[in-house]
């Protein structure tokens, strides 16, 4: 409400006991107590406790709206109307259970129906920003599982029918994103709907730069609880769609003309869309690609496909130009240094031109996990591939400079041998450049 001058005397019972503030919509808990409904409701999404009398209430227990108290109120405010006191309007009835359940059935009709759907999929979105009850309620009705096997059921459809339902495959991946997919709850969908993967394959290799985001998401929810053999055979199209999702995080870092990027990232007439936070969705499609990425790399063949598709350089030009996320740095020297395994990976390592000066960098900036992948990176590149450029480059991007500071610094053991150890190895070519300090560097290995 409008400021109230210190003079006029607000009724305590009119004051809500969190906000301490006139209740606009009084709400009355099994407690006893009432409250204003909106300082409850954000009150029980942390706590799950009455705050006056410490009784549990759960997110989802009743709340009884106090019709008396609330005209009490509203008298009050047209009575002191003349004094700076504005009117509370009479709140709006929140969506409850049956709201909830009859557009849960629409949508599970509208799977294999036509009509009804872009009305139902906007009114469960609304539904969705409107609380985390909301969205409990739409997980334990299995809106998820309506809305992936509708997504699957248009994306592998013919092609022109496709296109139509585009945009309710668009709406359906937001939503999605809004209200998650239960992790007890992932095994048992992929193997009911062996097409899933193929779905989201498809829709990685389409334009749309955020609903790829959210493809990604939706991809490592699925497939973060679920059996190591399905993620070994994730196919090369696949690993390709997130490839180039990551490429189009870093084209977009970077602020360069592209259609799939620009078109996306600019304010959508959608009130719903535009109130998910878009760097937030990007951000978390990054580190689910990365998730990914990291698990299927475990297995050679698909270290193999990684290199192939170009992986390494793209995740060298992600973190020039995107990473800032401790997590995400950790996640993808993890890759490299995996991919790093193979001599292909090793190849492309050093021909991109940033490789070793970006992971060098790292080195002793982000945490302990990315100084032990980065030197890792470091040690099997100078093992396996000692050619004179290499331990050229080396010098040249400050690597000696670096792996010294380790040696000089409060860090764990194994981090000081394994720089001991690249050090020793190239000693003899290291110390006839002019810059480099023998005597402190035959010192530090010899401490």
């Amino acid at each position: 409400m409008d400021h109230v001058d210190e003079e006029i005397e607000i009724p305590s019972y009119f004051l809500c006991p969190i906000s301490l503030e006139i209740m606009k919509d009084p709400v009355t808990a099994v407690s006893g107590i009432t409250y204003d409904r909106q300082s409850i409701v954000q009150w029980l999404e942390k706590v799950p406790s009455c705050p006056v009398t410490k009784q549990h209430l759960p997110l989802d227990s009743d709340l009884t709206p106090n019709h008396t108290l609330r005209r009490l109120i509203q008298h009050w405010c047209d009575e002191n109307a003349t004094r700076g006191v504005a009117r509370i309007p009479t709140p709006r009835a929140p969506p409850g259970k049956l709201n909830i359940a009859e557009e849960i059935k629409n949508l599970k009709k509208f799977v294999v129906e036509a009509s009804g759907r872009e009305d139902t999929l906007k009114k469960l979105e609304v539904l969705a920003m409107e609380g985390e009850t909301n969205r409990r309620m739409m997980c334990e009705a299995g809106v998820h599982r309506s809305l992936i096997l509708f997504v699957v059921k248009c994306t592998l459809e013919e092609e022109e029918e496709g296109q139509h339902l585009k945009g309710h495959v668009d709406e359906s991946l937001r939503l999605l994103h809004l209200i998650g997919v239960p992790l007890n709850d992932t095994r048992t969908i992929l193997i009911e709907n062996d097409q899933i993967l193929e779905s989201l394959t498809l829709i990685l290799h389409q334009q749309d730069f955020i609903n790829k985001a959210y493809t990604v998401v939706l991809l490592r929810n699925l497939t973060g609880n679920a059996s190591s053999h399905i993620v070994e055979r994730f196919g090369a199209e696949m690993l390709k769609g997130i490839i180039c999702f990551l490429k189009d995080v870093v084209i977009s870092s970077f602020n360069l003309t592209n259609a799939s990027v620009s078109a996306t990232l600019q304010p959508s007439s959608s009130s719903v869309r535009s109130k998910l936070d878009r760097s937030l969705v990007i951000k978390r499609g990054v580190a689910a690609a990365l998730m990914i990425l990291l698990e299927t790399s475990s297995w050679s063949q698909n270290r193999s496909i990684l290199v192939d598709l170009g992986a390494v350089s793209q995740l060298i030009e992600l973190e020039i130009s995107y990473s800032g996320e401790k997590r995400t740095t950790e996640l993808l020297l993890g890759i490299l240094s995996r991919l790093c395994c193979c001599a292909d990976g090793r190849g492309e390592m050093l021909a991109h031109g940033g490789g070793i000066a970006i992971v060098t960098k790292r080195v002793l900036w982000v945490s302990t996990a990315a100084d032990d992948r980065a030197l890792s990176i470091l040690s099997t590149l100078s093992k396996f591939s000692p050619e004179n450029e290499v331990v050229n480059e080396m010098v040249c991007v400050g690597t000696v400079e670096k792996l010294c500071s380790v040696l000089r610094v409060d860090c764990g053991l194994r981090l000081k041998e394994k720089a001991k150890e690249i050090l020793r190895d190239h000693f003899d070519e290291w110390k006839r450049f002019p810059c480099i300090d023998v005597p402190l560097l035959t010192k530090l290995l010899s401490s």
